[in-house]
């Protein structure tokens, strides 16, 4: 395999693992007006990665690859699973973490088959574990030869990009706009990423309570276009 180029595919906003499908969340701040126009959609993705990605599912990103690196046992993966699972508390998000993982580990394996994310997924389907994207990617890329710091950038990126479809659809805002928006905040992906592996223990899983509320509002929104 090509690192660059597997990390490019699995990344791809086009790779069918269903992220089109959530919103986490934005559509309950569109239908309340809290994100209407390109400067609100430009503040609620900038504090999504400052506030909710940094410390979610980046943090759970790289503890699986710390994991990975000093060849933990299959025990110590099974508590960042229950962890993760306890720290989601939206159900929807919860679910969401779950679904886009099978998706993921299904389709990565059958281009190239990897033990340990076989073993990943056949524990999810046993419901021995409840699966979580972050940990799944982590699995992948690492085993692809990908560096973490790539790693890292890529899901930051990957992540903004969905929040900035998301808004271009519906606000809705401009492609142009969408793209400048994308732009804008490459130093803020860098800076969250070299800043990564210096966060204290404590703090990993903190909750952005904003979004968690309209997440939850979201499950019982009168119309709604997205699962989350």
């Amino acid at each position: 395999m090509q690192p660059l180029l597997t990390l490019l595919q699995i990344n791809d906003s086009m790779f069918p693992i269903g992220s089109f499908t959530h919103s986490y969340g934005l559509e309950s701040y569109v239908s309340q007006g809290i994100v209407h126009n390109t400067p609100t959609a430009k503040v609620y993705a900038n504090n999504m990665l400052r506030h909710s990605i940094y410390y979610n599912d980046a943090a759970f990103l790289q503890k699986a690859w710390a994991l990975l690196e000093a060849k933990k046992s299959v025990r110590e993966f099974q508590k960042l699973d229950e962890m993760i699972t306890a720290l989601k508390a939206p159900a929807e998000i919860r679910d969401a973490s779950k679904k886009l993982a099978v998706r993921f580990l299904k389709l990565t394996q059958e281009l190239h088959p990897v033990k340990r994310c076989s073993n990943y997924l056949s524990k999810i389907q046993e419901g021995k574990l409840h699966g979580h994207y972050a940990v799944a990617f982590a699995m992948y890329a690492h085993a692809s030869g990908i560096t973490l710091k790539d790693a890292l950038l890529a899901f930051y990126y990957n992540t903004l990009n969905g929040i900035v479809t998301n808004c271009a659809k519906l606000v809705p805002i401009g492609q142009g706009d969408a793209q400048k928006i994308l732009f804008d905040l490459q130093a803020t992906i860098k800076q969250l990423v070299d800043e990564q592996e210096n966060m204290e223990e404590e703090m990993v899983g903190l909750c952005c309570i904003g979004q968690e509320i309209r997440c939850m509002q979201h499950e019982k929104q009168y119309s709604r276009l997205y699962i989350s």
